[in-house]
């Protein structure tokens, strides 16, 4: 870097201005972006421009060397550290730990001996050189558990690239200026004279790669929302449109499904109105615990005789919709006549008794959206004749209403 001082002074003041526009960009995006490896990165940035700021007034006015250098080489360790730091939040979240702090005072050290130790400039970029090409690995090596997210992109991989060309870069001082401390000839390579633009590229380069970083940061975690948002969006859903008590579904889905099936003016099929028999007298002689194990098992009855694609509707507090597509009306017969008979001898939790269930229900085909309400119309006055007639017999058996608890 003293191959020529002039040319080197006007590539460090463009290196510096193109840092301190990185630290502002950084800082800005501080104000509306809330990470923790965001703010270490601007830190950092601010470390990596007063650095440069102290490489300048050496060489621009000529103070003492190694008061500037010792500021220099403290920045940019403070640049390394934090960047570091930045890298490793990112990729694992984990913050600066008191742990952690042993570093600076090592770095301090660093950066007083160094000038002390060194006669010039040159001398001195080959430890530094070592040690900020150590920091530059350091960084992609804790960026590796970041790299294999699959919501990372490109903003990672851009960084991933200026940190590995950033330690070749800097590796690349070492020989030369030992070169130029041993034999105290400059070297004659002629792109030395502008060692401070390669930096500054490969620096806005890594500069852009962390901005990236942030955007994909945010990114990930907006599709992480999304996500969260559907999912309880379909659990609403499911609440919605389904009985908590039976795990069937509800009036509002079953009209919700009419809505989203504009093709059921082509469907034909079957439905049948079910009601539970005297279900009043279970709750009132049993309790109500006991009523709704009764609803959960003539639930459970009628999956038992249906299809897995037939609807099943809680209709109402004892009273379901079954919705048969495609099932004649003599099918749908012959199977709801098995109903009783599962339900006769039913177990309830908590009685030592079995229950004596029984269920009236009516039945009426439909060949259209349109006749699917006339349909229910007709199965519902089917059921309620049903049920009235049942009374009727049980009555007229015994005189009195039929007992739903003693048959063991």
């Amino acid at each position: 870097m003293e191959v020529n001082l002039e040319s080197s002074i006007v590539g460090l003041g463009i290196q510096w201005a193109g840092i301190f526009l990185v630290t502002i960009l950084s800082f800005l995006l501080t104000r509306s972006v809330c990470r923790d490896f965001l703010d270490y990165w601007t830190i950092a940035w601010s470390c990596l421009a007063l650095a440069l700021s102290a490489l300048l007034v050496t060489f621009c006015l000529h103070v003492n060397p190694r008061v500037c250098y010792t500021f220099y080489c403290l920045g940019e360790y403070a640049f390394g550290y934090l960047f570091v730091a930045g890298c490793r939040n990112l990729a694992t979240g984990v913050q600066l730990r008191r742990r952690d702090l042993w570093a600076i005072p090592l770095g301090v050290l660093v950066a007083i001996a160094l000038p002390h130790l060194c006669d010039n400039f040159s001398s001195l970029l080959i430890p530094h050189a070592a040690i900020l090409a150590g920091f530059w690995i350091v960084s992609f090596c804790v960026l590796r558990p970041a790299r294999l997210q699959k919501h990372w992109g490109s903003g990672l991989k851009v960084m991933s690239v200026a940190l590995l060309l950033l330690t070749l870069d800097f590796l690349q001082y070492i020989p030369t200026n030992a070169y130029t401390t041993i034999t105290g000839h400059p070297t004659s390579f002629t792109y030395l004279k502008y060692s401070s633009l390669y930096d500054l590229i490969l620096e806005i380069l890594l500069g852009f790669g962390t901005v990236m970083a942030v955007m994909e940061s945010i990114r990930g975690e907006l599709e992480d929302a999304n996500l969260e948002l559907a999912e309880a969006g379909s659990r609403l859903r499911v609440l919605a449109e389904q009985d908590p008590l039976t795990e069937a579904l509800n009036r509002h889905a079953f009209y919700a499904f009419l809505e989203k099936n504009p093709n059921q003016n082509r469907t034909r099929g079957s439905l049948a109105i079910v009601d539970v028999d005297d279900f009043k007298s279970i709750n009132d002689t049993l309790g109500h615990s006991a009523g709704d194990a009764a609803i959960r098992a003539v639930a459970s009855a009628i999956r038992s005789i249906i299809r897995a694609d037939d609807l099943l509707i809680r209709w109402g507090g004892d009273e379901f919709l079954i919705v048969l597509v495609g099932l004649a009306e003599s099918e749908a017969r012959a199977r709801l006549s098995k109903l009783n008979g599962i339900l006769a001898r039913t177990s309830l939790p908590g009685l030592d008794e079995c229950v004596l269930l029984a269920v009236s229900c009516g039945i009426a085909s439909f060949g259209d959206a349109a006749g699917l309400e006339r349909a229910i119309d007709s199965a519902d006055r089917e059921m309620y004749l049903c049920k009235q007639a049942r009374k009727s017999a049980a009555n007229e058996d015994s005189g009195y209403p039929p007992q739903l608890v003693g048959i063991s």
